[in-house]
């Protein structure tokens, strides 16, 4: 950990991870993110979030999809796991109202977090690779 900006710690990630990660095919997909994952040589889990503005225009909305994916980040217990994420927003949920697409959003994103924690605690087998599902596995979709 290092001291950043205000004396508060950052952590450093390896260079390169987020583009290493969206060269992998996704882990994770749902109906409207897909989650890229990578174990890391032991450093803190970190998340990754691409949010584009031509989805979602508003900031407003951009950043509340932001603060729920933390959310479930956090709550999946994956920060403290040596893992690299990049989430990846490919659909915007069609709901009329922010508190509906927030609920959207977090009941996809409890499930992608729980596969991902299920694979990345699974073991070698499971943890080694890129993080590529399997085909038969009806839980990624």
């Amino acid at each position: 950990m290092q001291l950043g900006p205000g004396g508060r710690q950052t952590r450093r990630v390896p260079r390169g991870v987020a583009a290493a990660l969206l060269r992998t095919r996704p882990g994770v997909r749902g109906e409207h993110f897909s989650l890229h994952w990578k174990m890391l040589p032991g450093a803190p889990g970190v998340l990754f979030m691409a949010i584009p503005k031509r989805l979602m225009r508003r900031a407003v909305d951009r950043n509340a999809i932001r603060r729920v994916a933390r959310e479930a980040w956090r709550a999946a217990s994956l920060a403290g796991r040596p893992v690299a994420a990049m989430l990846r927003m490919t659909r915007a949920p069609s709901a009329c109202g922010a508190r509906q697409r927030k609920a959207i959003a977090r009941a996809e994103l409890d499930r992608a977090f729980r596969v991902l924690a299920d694979r990345v605690g699974a073991g070698p087998a499971a943890s080694s690779g890129t993080g590529i599902a399997g085909a038969g596995d009806s839980d990624a979709r």
